[in-house]
């Protein structure tokens, strides 16, 4: 099984997220907030991590996307999925695209769709097809 670091402060999605990609051979280890996450990937070290899921938005000191600023300058080359519920509405998943590109993130999951136990993942860039099917990629 491969490694997966998994934040987010809500125990419902955590569950969901974890069952979905052990389904697909990773084993996680979760993290509540941006700061227990990055500790955890520097205790770990920068290439131990396949995989980093995320919540952008978590009621902590560091959310995830300063998080995931953090392990990119540490040189974090793996996969990063954030899932967030702001990925919920019409136009959203542009704006975001636009706005969380050049830091890294593969791909974004609406958290509706992580709900429904059928995580969609959308490629960052504009241009890439509506959902995706997730691909790990070489670090």
């Amino acid at each position: 099984m491969k490694p997966l670091l998994l934040v987010d402060d809500n125990d419902r999605y955590a569950a969901i997220l974890d069952e979905y990609f052990q389904g697909l051979g990773y084993t996680s280890e979760r993290a509540r907030d941006g700061a227990e996450g990055y500790r955890l990937f520097q205790e770990r070290g920068k290439g131990h991590y396949a995989v980093i899921v995320t919540d952008i938005t978590m009621e902590s000191q560091m959310a995830g996307i300063h998080m995931l600023k953090k392990i990119h300058k540490d040189g974090y080359r793996g996969t990063v999925v954030v899932a967030s519920t702001g990925f919920d509405f019409p136009g959203a998943t542009t704006l975001s695209r636009i706005m969380l590109s050049g830091i890294g993130i593969d791909y974004l999951i609406p958290k509706t769709s992580v709900l429904k136990k059928d995580p969609l993942f959308l490629g960052m860039k504009l241009f890439d097809s509506a959902a995706q099917k997730f691909i790990e990629k070489a670090h």
